[in-house]
């Protein structure tokens, strides 16, 4: 009965992403009117194409994003592990989703290379569409797995939180280096690929030391039993 609801659980889990990945693809289409074919490869969400007056409304939007898909992930699951990897799941997914529809919808991204505005909080987050679809991927890899493995065992130690938060500073970071194009409305020209990829290549592979050393002390304490 477990494993079934898990499964129905991670299905909703999809199905919400997928289409609250739509909706968010839609909101910006909206505000993207009367010219959703406009702006091309240029940096175009949001800032550029909205009045001053709607971007504090935007800014409340992106939090209150944050927050339905936290108490989505809160109300799927009991543990902390299947808690944080409904999280990184709905949010990887919703973000590919994003990407996939704007796609279908008006043809942007055109390439994987164009220049996107993440989020707005508490600066705008600046970087090529590869970046974030990228982060997004591992996440619906690692929330897939922590979905799924809730009831290992698991022994992180401050170290290991305090390196996987190092981690996604460095890439939050990287995203925030261009930031002031956005006011001037210019195309960004630089992103710090080291910082980056120092981020993501730490932090993914300390995630899975972390998990490995759980595994293997579970096993002992198996055996010893």
């Amino acid at each position: 009965m477990a494993d079934r609801n898990t499964r129905a659980s991670y299905i909703a889990l999809w199905a919400f992403a997928l289409a609250f990945g739509w909706i968010e693809a839609a909101a910006v289409v909206y505000l993207r009117q009367p010219s959703p074919q406009a702006a091309g490869d240029a940096v175009q969400f949001p800032l550029m194409l909205i009045s001053a007056d709607l971007v504090s409304v935007e800014i409340v939007r992106e939090a209150c994003t944050l927050l339905l898909l936290g108490a989505v992930a809160w109300l799927s699951a009991r543990r902390w592990a299947d808690r944080v990897g409904a999280f990184l799941l709905t949010f990887g997914v919703w973000d590919l989703a994003y990407y996939a529809v704007l796609r279908l919808v008006v043809g942007w991204p055109r390439a994987l290379t164009n220049w996107d505005i993440l989020f707005l909080i508490p600066l705008p987050w600046i970087a090529p569409v590869w970046a974030p679809a990228t982060v997004a991927t591992i996440f619906v890899v690692a929330g897939s797995y922590l979905f799924w493995t809730a009831r290992k065992p698991r022994h992180y130690a401050m170290r290991d939180f305090a390196i996987v938060l190092a981690s996604a500073g460095a890439i939050v970071a990287a995203f925030l280096v261009e930031w002031r194009v956005v006011f001037a409305t210019e195309v960004p020209q630089y992103f710090p690929h080291w910082l980056y990829w120092a981020g993501v290549i730490l932090g993914t592979a300390w995630f899975v030391r972390a998990e490995r050393r759980g595994f293997s002390h579970g096993h002992a304490r198996g055996r010893a039993a």
